[in-house]
């Protein structure tokens, strides 16, 4: 074998794992809208812009440009505006993630597909914060307690970061934007 040839199938076994990580960090969304294309990117723009996201917008899409962050807890950014309330916990969603892209197509002049890729990046590295916090209060406490500790940690800030904040919440406004 020569210095740059790789042994059968580790393209592949490559190949898998950035589609992997790939599936793993996007999450991808799709909704049907009786609205027209164009009025529902109007409205998606609307909520973007509402709640701090930077976007740049294209024919029928629209990719963020930059995502507010929010590091501490008395930052206005974290909540949604007081005139705009777009779900019931008041935070911001778009707060969570790295990024979002919009893309809109006309489907029989009647119905247009919304298909919304959300971008998670930042939701994993919360989650990381939040498991080594937990390892280092672990660390000062018994096995047992500690160990669990850990795991139900691990478990609400994915569930609670990554599935919900950075998942549902965000489709939930965006098609609730789209009814409205």
């Amino acid at each position: 074998m020569g210095a740059n040839r790789q042994p059968f199938g580790a393209y592949e076994k490559s190949n898998y794992a950035a589609q992997a990580k790939a599936v793993l960090m996007h999450k991808t969304y799709e909704f049907v809208s009786q609205l027209p294309a164009q009025t529902a990117l109007e409205r998606i723009e609307g909520l973007l812009s509402k709640e701090g996201v930077e976007y740049k917008a294209d024919n029928l899409s629209i990719a963020s440009v930059r995502t507010p962050f929010a590091l501490l807890s008395f930052d206005r950014k974290l909540y949604s505006s007081t005139d705009h309330r777009s779900n019931w916990t008041g935070l911001n969603p778009f707060i969570y993630i790295s990024g979002v892209v919009v893309r809109c197509e006309e489907v029989d002049r009647v119905f247009t597909k919304v298909t919304v890729r959300i971008n998670r990046l930042r939701t994993f590295l919360w989650v990381a914060f939040w498991i080594a916090c937990s390892l280092l209060a672990a660390s000062a406490m018994p096995e047992p307690g500690g160990a669990i500790q850990v795991i139900g940690v691990a478990c609400a800030a994915w569930f609670g970061i990554v599935s919900f904040l950075g998942g549902y919440l965000i489709k939930k406004e965006i098609a609730d934007s789209l009814t409205n």
